[in-house]
């Protein structure tokens, strides 16, 4: 096998960086070796291919630079356009509140009418009391009360409850107002009459109901 250092023409033995062969005369130098790097290709491959292996790697490898520069700048380009791309909207414009609602107009309430207080009605038949007429005459005593306190509503009661019980013209009389009747008394009588017979014979008629009755002259 031939050293990579023989010629490749005549097969001679040549030294390291040899240009021309002793032998035959033929150079050697521009079949391999552009630097040191081709003698130690030839040391390890027995073959060097020749330095225009080195023009096609540049040139590939320039290659390959340029597209590679040419896709990243593609990229960014279609980045950057993407980028600026103005997209035209429409203002938004917000829709005008709803009127409100119309309200029906309030009235003020009528204030209710007070109820009208109920008088008691009047007992018909059921008068009241009697006062003495302005004469004298007799009548029936039924009770005397003293004056003193409450002396003139117990009397008052006590005629409406003979007028309750029946018995006819009961009043009230102030026995300081006439000259024939002890003063400082309410006395509670019954009717009124001319003279004294009449007024026993009344006396008499009630003495169911109050049997103490009895009668007696009345003048001022």
């Amino acid at each position: 096998m031939a050293s990579p250092e023989d010629c490749p023409s005549c097969g001679a033995p040549a030294e390291a960086r040899q240009e021309y062969c002793l032998r035959c005369g033929n150079r050697i130098a521009p079949a391999r070796r552009l630097s040191s790097f081709g003698y130690a290709w030839e040391r390890r491959w027995s073959r060097y291919p020749g330095d225009w292996i080195f023009a096609s790697l540049l040139l590939l490898l320039v290659a390959a630079g340029s597209a590679t520069a040419g896709i990243v700048a593609g990229r960014d380009t279609g980045t950057t356009l993407a980028a600026r791309t103005i997209v035209a909207t429409s203002p938004v414009v917000p829709a005008p509140p709803a009127p409100p609602a119309p309200t029906a107009p309030t009235t003020a309430a009528a204030p209710a009418p007070r109820p009208t207080p109920r008088r008691p009605p009047k007992s018909a038949g059921k008068p009241g009391p009697a006062a003495w007429p302005a004469r004298n005459g007799y009548t029936v005593v039924i009770a005397s009360i003293p004056a003193r306190g409450k002396g003139l509503a117990n009397a008052t009661a006590k005629a409406k409850e003979a007028l309750a019980r029946g018995v006819r013209g009961a009043g009230v009389l102030d026995s300081g107002k006439f000259a024939s009747l002890h003063p400082g008394y309410y006395v509670v009588f019954a009717g009124v009459y001319a003279s004294l017979d009449r007024a026993q014979s009344a006396a008499h008629s009630i003495a169911s109901k109050y049997p103490n009755a009895y009668a007696r002259q009345v003048t001022r």
